[in-house]
């Protein structure tokens, strides 16, 4: 009824559970490479009929011993969800990681945040291919009701201030922009250049004959800009400014 695929590896099939505690599919990623970091993409087979009246919500779990965490859904008007794994290298002696693993939120729920990851508990070592994703059918307005608790869950931990530890200093609590920029002046115009030039090199392919930009152009940018920011504010490493 369903199938899983990691990024570069082999479809794998879903197995129906009899009897497992409300969890009626599972798929084990035994096929896939022992790696830490996987996009892994979730889906309803195409052969298959599903009832408008009902949800497959989507867990997770990277040992035997610990329990499901939802992370997503799907539905017959959302037949397949993509989400992001990593967890840590164990094998790495100079990670800083907690040994906490992470999965991305299905990004398609717009009731679930982005960048709301989960964490999982990896102190074993475990990798993509020992994976365990639960699957449970369940009428849509139960189903909903857990996502939206997730949700709430989520939003309450990302709503605490912004704290970060200044080298050689007590670590302070920065709540403003302003505040930002007096204790990393360098960092912020770094920043802002970086802002600026992702800006010019997007409005610059829509010059018209009088080198101006429609104005809807910078709302187009600025509505991309800040979806990608919220995913994964790394891309700005890679902007170069002259």
């Amino acid at each position: 009824m369903f199938a899983a695929i990691a990024s570069g590896n082999p479809l794998q099939m879903s197995e129906e559970l009899p009897n497992s505690n409300g969890l009626q599919h599972t798929v084990v990623l035994s096929s896939t490479k022992p790696k830490s970091y996987s996009h892994i993409t979730l889906f309803i087979l195409p052969n298959v009929t599903f009832p408008q009246e009902y949800i497959a919500n989507v867990y997770f779990k990277i040992s035997a011993t610990e329990d499901f965490k939802l992370f997503g859904y799907l539905a017959s008007e959302k037949p397949s969800a993509i989400f992001k794994v990593k967890l840590p290298n164990m094998m790495d002696s100079s990670s800083q990681d907690d040994g906490l693993g992470e999965i991305d939120m299905d990004e398609d729920y717009t009731g679930l945040p982005s960048d709301g990851s989960i964490k999982m508990d990896n102190s074993d070592g475990n990798n993509i291919s020992q994976l365990l994703i639960g699957i449970s059918i369940e009428p849509r307005n139960e189903g909903m009701l857990k996502l939206q608790e997730i949700r709430n869950q989520n939003k309450a931990a990302t709503s605490s201030s912004l704290v970060l530890a200044k080298p050689n200093v007590n670590s302070v609590q920065i709540t403003t922009a302003g505040q930002l920029a007096k204790m990393y002046p360098v960092l912020t115009h770094d920043l802002a250049a970086k802002i600026v030039q992702h800006a010019y090199n997007y409005l610059s392919g829509f010059l018209d004959s009088n080198g101006d930009v429609n104005i809807k152009r910078f709302d187009t940018w600025w509505d991309k800009f800040r979806k990608r920011l919220a995913n994964d504010g790394t891309f700005l490493d890679e902007v170069t400014t002259e």
